[in-house]
């Protein structure tokens, strides 16, 4: 087998990984959605039963003003309860990245790369396995890579090409779906206490 044939077999290779990382990164995806939509539901029972309260003084005062201040109040537990829940799920990312997921993040990440000397960030404990990753994707950009491990697991993989940062890390993901994953878990979290400003619901 010519040096070619083994490039071509490495490329082949790397692609199927890439795949199968994709797909396994598709089912944690879901999983972990799943677990936010179940985690969820005891906070928009609480909710909606302040929400009811909330209205029913309102009704009793029967005072615009009241009535403006409940509503301010009510976005203000909302807000606050979308924010937890956001700080729940980059809490709950943060201990599920793995070799595969870095491996995943670094076959997208690789093309934009270039030739350049560069630096991937990995969680504590997977340098190693980045390593790896990185000769089985691309022996010569893994050359050029110097691979360093943050001080605190976070999930993913964070890339430095000169003063340009490719962060894909976990909760830099979830930064960047926020504002569409929060319409939607505001429609499911507050479907009975009227709809969220913003939503489509």
């Amino acid at each position: 087998m010519g040096y070619g044939d083994l490039l071509r077999v490495l490329a082949e290779e790397a692609e199927r990984e890439a795949r199968e990382v994709r797909a396994a990164a598709e089912r944690e995806a879901a999983r972990i959605l799943e677990e936010a939509r179940g985690a969820t539901a005891a906070a928009r029972d609480a909710l909606v039963t302040r929400a009811a309260g909330d209205a029913a003084e309102a009704a009793r005062a029967g005072g615009e003003a009241l009535g403006r201040e409940r509503e301010r109040v009510s976005l203000l537990a909302r807000r606050e309860a979308l924010e937890a829940l956001q700080r729940a799920a980059v809490g709950a990312l943060a201990g599920s990245g793995d070799a595969a997921l870095d491996a995943q993040l670094l076959a997208e990440l690789l093309p934009e790369v270039g030739d350049a000397p560069f630096e991937v960030e990995v969680d504590p404990g997977a340098a190693e396995a980045c390593r790896a990753a990185l000769a089985r994707l691309d022996p010569a950009a893994a050359a050029r890579a110097t691979v360093r491990e943050a001080p605190a697991p976070r999930g993913g993989v964070r890339v430095r090409v000169g003063r340009r940062e490719l962060d894909d890390t976990l909760p830099a993901r979830l930064e960047r779906l926020w504002p569409e994953a929060e319409a939607e878990l505001a429609a499911m979290l507050f479907a009975e206490a009227g709809a969220w400003p913003g939503s489509t619901a």
